[in-house]
């Protein structure tokens, strides 16, 4: 018998708490609306599966490790079943440490259990269900943030009507997927969305909000007319963004980014207004671990870093953003030299179809999910970013001969370029296997 429960838990931090997202630390001054941690648990008699979404930038594995062993411990789901990831909120938390902003260990302590805590309350919550699926498109809200210019460089976000602006240097990936689970009454327990998206935010900055992530979960549930867990999870939109540079948008800050909600949300609306339910699903989990070389810090970049430091001001905050990067530089060069990642998927077999959910644990360019959706063997892959760790940008091979924001040397983006090829293939394997 097939069972599903779902379940949230306010994740919001206290207001001082440190902002991550930008250059600069901000310190939260107010709430717009709340963070939360949103579980989906999956039941097929056999095999157990647990999804879970936080209204957070990124989460790095030592946290999520954590969060998988309580889980184990108490709900009955092994490691390779439980997948973490997050929506990449701007206004959120500093759960990773990035630029010029050190993560909040303080935050990361109160978080790693109500993690855990989400998971055994949507556990506690399984019941008799269906589930299904939908695939639509979305054209209207997404554009790759990288530009060749006229001078034969590429540069990301270059403004607004930019006469320099030649064409994008990549494309978008339009695919909605929607999955939609009801209790044996028809009500709606959850809905699983996923578009690739980069957050869109508003201001004031220092104001913590789940962005437009939680705009849609507002959205979805006043269409359908239910409460119930509504999730939207990133696609590969490490070069995507909603910047429409030809045209300037017409509503400002939030209002804006509740309107993009809004239009998602209609999609995926109507895509769970049409999903045909079915209760006779088999469920399979699997990862894969990964290790990838960092992209080497030499002796002469390390002393060009110390010389662009030596007049910084002790305030990183009134650090100019070469002496930021000068600071990552430094920072990545007491790192390991390589990194040791997961990649991790869920395949959903029912008589209506098959598909599958790949976690991914950076911000991966779009070509990359384009490149993994080609390859799979399941219509649709739903492929999630930042999932069970962050590795930052995942630039393809031909980006680092492009160069643009993602591929200056960063915590933010330290993997070798090779590591586009290390995931694709990594992921159509573990596809292929299940």
């Amino acid at each position: 018998m097939f069972k599903a429960g779902a379940a949230q838990r306010d994740i919001t931090p206290l207001l001082g708490t440190s902002l991550v997202g930008f250059f600069h630390e901000r310190k939260a001054r107010d709430v717009r609306d709340p963070l939360y941690a949103k579980a989906l648990v999956l039941d097929d008699g056999e095999n157990r599966l647990g999804f879970v979404l936080c209204d957070l930038i990124a989460l790095e594995k030592e946290y999520i490790s954590e969060v998988r062993r309580l889980v184990e411990s108490d709900c009955e789901i092994p490691p390779e079943n439980l997948m973490v990831a997050c929506t990449h909120t701007h206004t959120g938390p500093a759960s990773v440490g990035a630029l010029g902003v050190d993560r909040d260990e303080v935050y990361l302590e109160f978080l790693v259990p109500r993690i855990a805590d989400v998971v055994g309350m949507a556990v506690n919550r399984l019941r008799e269900a269906e589930i299904g699926w939908e695939v639509g498109r979305e054209e209207r809200i997404s554009f790759n943030r990288r530009y060749w210019m006229r001078d034969g460089t590429v540069r990301t976000n270059p403004g607004y009507n930019n006469p320099d602006i030649v064409r994008p240097a990549g494309p978008i990936d339009p695919e909605v997927v929607a999955i939609r689970v009801s209790d044996a009454e028809g009500r709606t327990v959850a809905v699983l969305a996923n578009f690739a998206l980069h957050y869109v935010g508003g201001s004031p900055t220092d104001v913590v909000s789940a962005d437009y992530f939680g705009m849609f979960s507002e959205e979805i549930q006043r269409m359908h007319g239910e409460r119930f867990v509504a999730m939207l999870s990133n696609g590969c939109c490490g070069d995507v963004n909603n910047i429409d540079v030809h045209n300037p948008p017409e509503r400002k800050g939030y209002a804006h980014a509740e309107h993009v909600a809004s239009i998602l949300a209609a999609d995926v609306y109507s895509l769970t207004e049409h999903i045909k339910p079915t209760s006779e699903v088999q469920l399979k989990a699997a990862s894969r671990n990964v290790t990838i070389p960092i992209r080497p810090v030499t002796e002469k970049m390390a002393e060009a870093a110390r010389e662009t430091l030596r007049d910084a001001p002790e305030d990183i905050n009134r650090y100019t953003k070469e002496q930021i990067y000068a600071r990552e530089v430094l920072l990545l060069r007491e790192m390991p030299r390589e990194v040791e990642t997961e990649v991790q998927a869920f395949a959903l077999r029912s008589e209506l179809g098959d598909m599958a959910i790949l976690g991914l644990p950076g911000e991966m360019f779009v070509e990359i999910g384009l490149r993994i959706k080609e390859g799979s063997p399941f219509r649709p892959t739903m492929i999630v970013e930042l999932a069970n760790d962050w590795v930052g940008y995942v630039p393809t091979k031909k980006a680092f001969g492009e160069g643009g924001y993602e591929t200056e040397l960063a915590r933010s983006s330290k993997l070798v370029p090779e590591a586009e090829d290390v995931f694709v293939e990594t992921a159509c394997e573990l596809l292929g296997c299940l």
